[in-house]
């Protein structure tokens, strides 16, 4: 019974592996393919989570958290994609970068912006600002009420990443202004890299995806909380060793994660 039953494990691991490397090859058939921008949704992480270490930073130094709006967000990231064709405050038409908002749905009375250059992570693009006293010190105004942070990412370009800080001072309140928490996307077990409370095979998907892009020097992204809970073998290492423990939890022959020798 006990040898029957490791027959079937086996038969079904190496399908459930079979599935995913097919679609993983279905994703990445050509050079072309990998040479794609970073999904939108990645990106979108990337900037809240600047938008948290921008709040995180205000409240060691005393000051008040800032909101996001995410019309701020939007334009952000356009002045990101604008800085892949010139890197500067001015627009590529030549105008101020203010002009990018329209004063008539965000009123404001003081408007700031910092952008960044050629680093792949939040926490070192804040660094790169935080070095800086102009950054720096756009990123404390006491005044400060609410942002927008945008991302872009351009494989052939001068710097790859291109980031986005707005802020502005105003006394309006906006419908759909908040503050933001650390990630769009939280884990709520073990294994559980899509955050939807469930060990399944999409859970599997991403952390596969994320392995292959990692492999292949493609832009990919997990937060910090994704990337503890796929480490099932707690060795601070993302590898293909971490997907087959996932997927071994998942068809029930380890009974929980992490996986401890």
């Amino acid at each position: 019974m006990l040898s029957s039953i490791k027959r079937s494990l086996s038969r079904a691991i190496g399908f459930l592996t079979a599935l995913v490397m097919v679609f993983t090859v279905s994703i990445y058939p050509t050079q072309t393919a990998r040479s794609a921008n970073m999904p939108d949704n990645q990106l979108n992480d990337m900037a809240i989570e600047v938008a948290f270490l921008v709040n995180s930073y205000r409240l060691e130094n005393g000051l008040h958290p800032v909101y996001v709006i995410p019309y701020l967000c939007d334009v952000a990231r356009v002045r990101s994609r604008e800085c892949i064709q010139l890197f500067d405050h001015k627009r590529p038409d030549g105008s101020k970068f203010s002009t990018i908002i329209d004063s008539n749905l965000i009123p404001y009375a003081a408007l700031f912006e910092n952008i960044a250059a050629g680093r792949d992570t939040p926490e070192e693009t804040m660094e790169q600002w935080i070095n800086s006293e102009k950054h720096r010190n756009a990123i404390l105004n006491p005044d400060l009420t609410h942002m927008g942070v945008g991302v872009a990412y351009e494989q052939n370009s001068d710097y790859g990443y291109y980031w986005t800080q707005l802020f502005i001072v105003t006394d309006a309140h906006f419908q759909n202004e908040y503050i933001p928490r650390r990630h769009n996307v939280i884990p709520q077990a073990e294994g559980d890299i899509t955050g939807d409370a469930t060990i399944d095979t999409f859970d599997y998907i991403s952390l596969a995806d994320y392995i292959y892009k990692r492999s292949q020097n493609i832009p990919v992204y997990l937060n910090e909380e994704q990337l503890k809970t796929a480490d099932c073998f707690r060795d601070g290492l993302i590898t293909e060793s971490d997907a087959k423990v996932l997927v071994r939890y998942m068809l029930g022959e380890y009974d929980s994660l992490p996986y401890i020798f």
